[in-house]
């Protein structure tokens, strides 16, 4: 590979970011962030001089697990708290919310608190530590205002106490919340906050979904679609629910986070990004002009060969 193939440019999007995409000598951006600064780069493209530059953007998610009555209590537990907590929620793929049958919601709550207690939250250098501090102070002190918020609108299910750390260590308490119903979630918190809500017939009539169609179409309307979890041992309810999720990435019976780029292609539709998915067989393409060339062989005699029928 040439030496100056491949350039790693330190700085703030603002500064760095906004330079490279306004060069008159980009011609492609490829983006993984926030939906917001997604758009901005969208409309800065749009707004240049000369040839349309395309973009491919990855952004965030509201992502859902659905729990129905026949899932393992223990298996739903295991996969919330390592999609929630794991990398102090941090990721995009990262669950944000959980919608359990609230035939069962009772124990698998119990179950998710008691797990969320287990976690050490601590210095990632540390093996042992399961939590670790978000990015910067910025994330911190926007986590903490939205969990100010959750803390009035919103019922309090579980919070691991932190540790005393060092000073200045930018930890977020793991923590769980009930929400009345799925559209009561309106932004990400892209830290260790899960957020829970019910389903079944019980909960329709104060805008929970009664059924599981109901429920995924709930989940659409919130316009993001980057990955599902499903639990349940109804191979037919996940396939029907996969069918009908509008995301990039279905997760059943396991975790949602830690897709293998080549063997899981990753990213999401709407408002979680453009595509192609990364790590597919597309991804390539996006970067590459197609030409066809159509060429009239009878206007220079024509192909003699294939004239004269031969094989």
């Amino acid at each position: 590979m040439p030496q100056d193939a491949l350039t790693l440019l330190h700085g703030p999007g603002e500064t760095v970011g906004a330079a490279l995409v306004a060069h008159p000598l980009t011609a492609g951006v490829c983006f993984t962030g926030s939906t917001p600064v997604a758009k901005h780069i969208q409309r800065a493209l749009a707004a240049k001089d000369g040839a349309i530059v395309p973009l491919i953007a990855e952004t965030g998610g509201l992502n859902a697990m659905v729990v129905d009555s026949s899932a393992l209590p223990e298996q739903v537990a295991d996969a919330v708290v390592q999609s929630a907590f794991r990398s102090a929620g941090q990721r995009c793929s990262a669950l944000r919310l959980l919608c359990v049958h609230e035939g069962v919601a009772d124990g698998v709550i119990a179950m998710i608190g008691g797990a969320l207690q287990e976690l050490a939250v601590g210095d990632p250098a540390e093996y042992a530590t399961d939590v670790g501090p978000v990015i910067d102070a910025e994330a911190h002190a926007g986590i903490t205002r939205q969990l100010e918020r959750l803390d009035r609108e919103a019922t309090l299910l579980a919070r691991r106490a932190l540790p005393d750390g060092p000073a200045g260590a930018q930890h977020i308490a793991p923590c769980a919340y009930e929400l009345a119903r799925v559209a009561d979630l309106r932004q990400e918190v892209f830290g260790p906050v899960l957020h829970v809500v019910r389903w079944g017939p019980g909960t329709a009539a104060h805008g929970g979904a009664a059924d599981v169609e109901a429920l995924v179409a709930q989940i659409n309307a919130l316009g993001y679609g980057l990955t599902l979890g499903v639990q349940t041992r109804i191979d037919s309810r996940a396939q029907r629910i996969a069918h009908a999720a509008r995301v990039g990435n279905v997760y059943v019976n396991r975790n949602m986070i830690g897709a293998v780029v080549g063997v899981q292609p990753f990213g999401g539709e709407g408002l979680s990004g453009t595509g192609p998915k990364a790590g597919g067989p597309l991804y390539l393409y996006r970067f590459c002009a197609e030409q066809v060339v159509t060429v009239n062989t009878a206007a220079a005699g024509g192909n003699a060969a294939l004239l004269a029928g031969a094989h």
